[in-house]
C-alpha cells in the first residue's frame, strides 16, 4: 500500500535517533527518547509518561496522513487480545494505541498518575474488554506502524510489520502479552514482603515474570524481596543457591523508611500470621500512608490490616494511629474452617467487569468465587471511603476491598490506591513460605482466588480514577 514518503523518511530518522526504548523493536517508528528501560535520567515523570493534553485541534501530521477512507463504511483495523506476561490470562482495561509522536520513558517510584492522556499523542486508541479483546479502528496504513500496550507502568511497545488498507490485521498473543522481563518492556518496580502465613512470592511467577526479575532490595530485578515475620512458621527470607543465595533485608527497616518506600511503584505485603505491631511502629504507619498520598500503590493481605486498623490481635489494644480514615468495620475472627463461595459485587462498573472477567477465565463456580483460607477481619466497608469487591454473607465478611487515597477528598485530588485482601492468597494450592525462594513455589497455574488477585493487581497498577466510572480510552488526535 502506498504511504506518504516524506513522513516515512522522517519517522525512520526519528527511529534511528531515538532507538532503545523500553520494549520497543529496534525498528520502531517512535522509540523512547531517553534510551532508558523503566525510567532513567531525563525521563518524564508519571505513569503515563507525560501526556500532552487535548489534541483534538491539532493538524493532521505524521501517521495521521496514512489514515485511509474505506468504501462502504469499512475501516482499517488492528485487533487482538492482551495477556498477562505468562501469555495465559487475558487482561481487562489495558490501553492499546497507535502513537503519533515519540513515547516518553517511565520513571520508577510513587507518582500521582490520574487517568487521562498517555504519552505519544495517540492517534487511535482502545481499551480491552472483559475477554481481553480490543479493536483499533481507522489505523494508519503501511509498514512499521508503532503500537503501545499499557496498563499503569506495565508497558510494551512494538512495531506492526505492515497494516493493510481497509481490512483487519490480527495480532498474536506473543505480540500483545505484557513483558516478562525488563528487556521486553516496562514493568513497575515492586517491593514484596514475605511472611509466615502466605506465599505471595510465588504469585508473580505464575503471572509470568521471569526469575531474573526477582532480587533483594537495591538489586537489578523489578521485584525486590524483604523478609517479614514468621509467626512460628518458615518465612521465605533468602534465595536458594541456584538463584544466588542472598538473604532478604528485614521488612521493618524497609517500610519504616519513606525514601525506600518512595522508590517503588507497588508494595505487596504478604500475611505474616499475626499483626506484629512491634515491627510497625508509628513512624512506619505514617511512612506507608505518606507513600500512598504521593501515588504509591499497596496490596495488603490478611493481618496486614494493621496498617488500616492498628490494634494488636484479638485484645483490642490500640497500638498506633492510622491516617487512612474510616474504611469499615474490623474484627479479629480468624476465619472460616472450610472454603467459601464468595459473591462478586457487580453494582459498580469495575465490579461488573470483574464478575464477567472471572467467568471468562474460568474462575467462577455457579457464579461464585471459591476461596480457600478466607478470613473475617473485615465485616463491612464504609462506602464513603472504600469499595467492596468480593463478599460473603454468612457470616458477613468482605474478602476484597479497595480505596483511593487520600480518603475524604474529591477524586481529582486522589493520587494513591490500596487493596486489602482478607484471605491467604496461596491457600489451597500447595505453595508455602520458604525455606528459600523459589523452593516453596510448587505450582504454575493460578487458582480461582489467585485469578481474582491478578485482576486486582492490574487494577491496582492502573491510573487513578473513581471506581464508580467505567474506564475510557485516552484522548486521541482528531
Amino acid at each position: 500500500m502506498k504511504t506518504t514518503p516524506v513522513f516515512v523518511a522522517t519517522a525512520v530518522v526519528l527511529g534511528a535517533i531515538l532507538a532503545g526504548a523500553c520494549g520497543s523493536s529496534s525498528d520502531s517508528e517512535f522509540a523512547d527518547p531517553n534510551g532508558a528501560s523503566s525510567g532513567g535520567p531525563g525521563s518524564s515523570s508519571g505513569v503515563l509518561g507525560g501526556g500532552t493534553g487535548d489534541a483534538s485541534s491539532k493538524p493532521c501530521t505524521g501517521l495521521c496522513l496514512q489514515q485511509k477512507t474505506c468504501a462502504g463504511g469499512g475501516s482499517t483495523t488492528v485487533s487482538g487480545k492482551v495477556f498477562d506476561p505468562a501469555g495465559k490470562v487475558p487482561l481487562y482495561n489495558v490501553i492499546v494505541y497507535v502513537p503519533n509522536a515519540p513515547v516518553a520513558a517511565l520513571t520508577s517510584g510513587a507518582s500521582c498518575d490520574r487517568c487521562g492522556d498517555v504519552s505519544g499523542d495517540p492517534l487511535v486508541s482502545a481499551i480491552t474488554d472483559t475477554s481481553g479483546k480490543f479493536t483499533l479502528t481507522n489505523v494508519p496504513v503501511g509498514a512499521k506502524i508503532p503500537l503501545v500496550v499499557q496498563v499503569g507502568k506495565w508497558r510494551r511497545q512494538l512495531t506492526i510489520t505492515n497494516v493493510a488498507e481497509c481490512t483487519d490485521t490480527p495480532l498474536t498473543t506473543e505480540q500483545t502479552r505484557l513483558p516478562k522481563n525488563h528487556t521486553e518492556g516496562d514493568i513497575p518496580k515492586m517491593a514484596l514482603t514475605t511472611g509466615g502465613a502466605d506465599a505471595m512470592e510465588c504469585f508473580l511467577r505464575k503471572v509470568g515474570l521471569e526469575d531474573s526479575e526477582f532480587s533483594v532490595g537495591g538489586g537489578a530485578g523489578r521485584v525486590h524481596f524483604y523478609a517479614g515475620s514468621p509467626s512460628g512458621n518458615t518465612t521465605t527470607a533468602k534465595f536458594d543457591g541456584a538463584h544466588g543465595g542472598a538473604s532478604f533485608a528485614p521488612a521493618q527497616g524497609f517500610w519504616s523508611d519513606a525514601s525506600q518506600l518512595g522508590a517503588y511503584d507497588i508494595v505487596l505485603l504478604s500475611c505474616e500470621g499475626q499483626t506484629y505491631p512491634a515491627t510497625k511502629p508509628q513512624p512506619a504507619l505514617d511512612a506507608l500512608y505518606d507513600y500512598t498520598t504521593k501515588g504509591g500503590r499497596v496490596f495488603a493481605s490478611h493481618w496486614h490490616r494493621f496498617w488500616f486498623d492498628p490494634r494488636a490481635d484479638n485484645n483490642g489494644a490500640v497500638m498506633g494511629t492510622t491516617k487512612f480514615g474510616d474504611l469499615g468495620t474490623w474484627n479479629d475472627d480468624n476465619g472460616f474452617s472450610n472454603s467459601i463461595a464468595a459473591t462478586v459485587d457487580n453494582t459498580f462498573p469495575k465490579g461488573k467487569a470483574m464478575e464477567e472477567w472471572l467467568g471468562n477465565v474460568g474462575a467462577l463456580q455457579a457464579d461464585k468465587l471459591p476461596i480457600d483460607g478466607a478470613k473475617k477481619n473485615l465485616e463491612t466497608v464504609n462506602p464513603a471511603n472504600a469499595q467492596q469487591w468480593i463478599t460473603y454473607a454468612g457470616p458477613q465478611a468482605v474478602e476484597y476491598m479497595s480505596f483511593n487515597i487520600p480518603t475524604g477528598v474529591p477524586d481529582d485530588k486522589k493520587c494513591g490506591r490500596a487493596v486489602y485482601s482478607d484471605l491467604h492468597v496461596s491457600a489451597g494450592v500447595g505453595d508455602t513460605p520458604g525455606p528459600a525462594w523459589p523452593g516453596g513455589c510448587k505450582t504454575t497455574e493460578l487458582s480461582p482466588q489467585e485469578k481474582a488477585l491478578e485482576f486486582m493487581l492490574f487494577d491496582l497498577s492502573s491510573c487513578i480514577q473513581s471506581d464508580q466510572a467505567p474506564p475510557t480510552p485516552p484522548g486521541t488526535v482528531k
